[in-house]
């Protein structure tokens, strides 16, 4: 069987291929994100905090993210309580939409591990909403003696 048009079918062969393409990287970058905490908010907090589960307690993190599964969710800043006892100040100010998450917030000098996470919000909002934490680890490999 001979083709019609062989230049339209591989123009589509090519277009799927850098569909497939992206689509695995796109699953190998959220593959390097592990889930660390979650917290549900309720309507009159202002300031929530987000403890570390117990399998990523003493894992050291470059970057966080927030993700809102439920309710809209304004996030003025956030405060993360490392290991060493130094605090890190991040200011996000945004309105996160019901399934959308932050950009990814760096952790510098991040050989240390998370203990919690105080997150400071817009209140009183009208709902109840969920946010969950999640962490990509830091390459230990150059890590100092």
């Amino acid at each position: 069987m001979r083709l019609k048009n062989p230049i339209h079918f591989y123009q589509c062969l090519l277009a799927s291929l850098v569909l497939l393409f992206s689509m695995t990287l796109q699953a190998a970058s959220d593959a390097d994100w592990q889930r660390i905490g979650e917290k549900q908010i309720i309507p009159t907090d202002d300031t929530t905090t987000i403890r570390i589960i117990s399998e990523a307690k003493y894992v050291p993190y470059k970057s966080i993210k927030f993700h809102i599964t439920r309710g809209d969710l304004k996030i003025r800043s956030a405060k993360v309580h490392l290991s060493d006892g130094h605090v890190i100040n991040l200011s996000i100010q945004k309105l996160i939409k019901v399934g959308l998450e932050t950009r990814e917030l760096a952790i510098p000098d991040h050989f240390r591990s998370i203990k919690k996470i105080v997150l400071y919000i817009k209140a009183p909002i009208d709902h109840s909403s969920n946010v969950i934490a999640y962490g990509k680890k830091a390459d230990t490999t150059d890590e100092q003696p």
